[in-house]
């Protein structure tokens, strides 16, 4: 149980120990949440999210739509804005 705590933690530690540097290396550190980004995706339609990363600069999340298909969208990690949208009938 101590090492599913200490797990997140030390990400996160690392996470905010990268900001300054990454600024100078081009690495991405997002501004928005998974929580945040989940929240868009919503109010975008999706309604049953089966996975969220983030990956290659942005988040991506692939859910089920109000329609009953499949979305798959991109948010960009700043801004909050849908870089990507799809939708699977």
């Amino acid at each position: 149980m101590r090492i599913r705590i200490a797990i997140p933690a030390i990400l996160v530690a690392c996470l905010a120990a990268a900001t300054p540097a990454g600024a100078q290396s081009g690495v991405v550190v997002p501004n928005i949440s998974a929580a945040e980004a989940q929240d868009i995706a919503a109010v975008n339609g999706v309604i049953g999210i089966r996975k969220i990363e983030f990956n290659d600069g942005a988040w991506k999340i692939e859910g089920l739509a109000r329609d009953g298909g499949r979305i798959e969208m991109k948010i960009h990690p700043q801004t909050g804005e849908i870089l990507r949208l799809e939708r699977y009938y």
